[in-house]
């Protein structure tokens, strides 16, 4: 278990991170699944240096980002994000895998990786899982492309000329998916608030300056002014852990 400590709403001088993050109580969407966003950022607001988040994180984020990814039944992440981070298939631990066979969860939660061009290595380590990971493209992307993605995913179709936030909410929900986990990268975060998608903000802040990168989100963005509550707040190795939600009923308290 990770050594973290709750500082809000209550104090718990220790908590364990999979239990903390699977009783969470999240609402369901009447007609679509619920979107929660995850983000490391440096104390200033970067996302990444160098182009990756790996060096803003460590043990501790890795094992808060593990236990969120066992909750979701879907990874929904940019094509920009999975090549410069070389995602892999998830591979939840077996714990993981026993606890989510018991909620009624399919074992491994689906990864599905989102690009506007498909400019995707079909000999990348994201392809190489024994789980066919799921690619959303725009319908513009080249014939040829698109069959040489499809001999190694299961490619389909959410938007003309870019791949479409409520096309790809749309199509989980359809299978019955109600929990995603938004993963990046700035434009995609962009996207799906723009569509006012996003419900659950899980930021962690680290305790590194890095100046000039990427924000969260980035590109067009939606009208400012949308209210959040914090509703947890945890700590670890110098991080802090929150988690906010998004106010749909302007009237809720804090």
């Amino acid at each position: 278990m990770v050594a973290m400590q709750q500082v809000w709403p209550r104090f718990v001088p220790e908590v364990d991170h999979l239990e903390v993050y699977e009783q969470v109580a999240r609402p369901r969407c009447p007609d679509r699944p619920w979107v929660m966003l995850c983000m490391i950022t440096s104390v200033d607001g970067s996302v990444s240096v160098q182009g990756r988040s790996g060096p803003l994180g460590g043990p501790t984020d890795w094992a808060v980002l593990s236990a969120l990814r066992g909750c979701a039944d879907a990874i929904v992440v940019g094509a920009g994000t999975a090549r410069s981070e070389d995602y892999g298939p998830p591979s939840p631990a077996a714990e993981v895998r026993e606890r989510r066979l018991e909620r009624g969860q399919e074992a491994v939660p689906l990864l599905a990786v989102v690009s506007a061009r498909g400019e995707l290595d079909p000999a990348a380590r994201l392809f190489g899982g024994p789980e066919r990971v799921r690619l959303y493209l725009a319908a513009a992307v080249p014939a040829p492309r698109r069959e040489r993605l499809a001999e190694v995913a299961d490619v389909r179709t959410a938007g003309e000329r870019a791949a479409e936030a409520a096309a790809i909410t749309a199509d989980l929900a359809a299978e019955g998916r109600s929990l995603i986990l938004l993963e990046g990268g700035p434009h995609l975060n962009a996207a799906f608030a723009t569509a006012d998608l996003i419900d659950e903000f899980c930021i962690t802040r680290s305790p590194l300056l890095a100046p000039g990168g990427p924000g969260m989100i980035e590109g067009a963005a939606p009208q400012a002014g949308h209210s959040l509550r914090l509703d947890r707040l945890l700590v670890a190795d110098g991080m802090t852990f929150a988690r906010y939600l998004r106010r749909r009923d302007p009237h809720e308290s804090a």
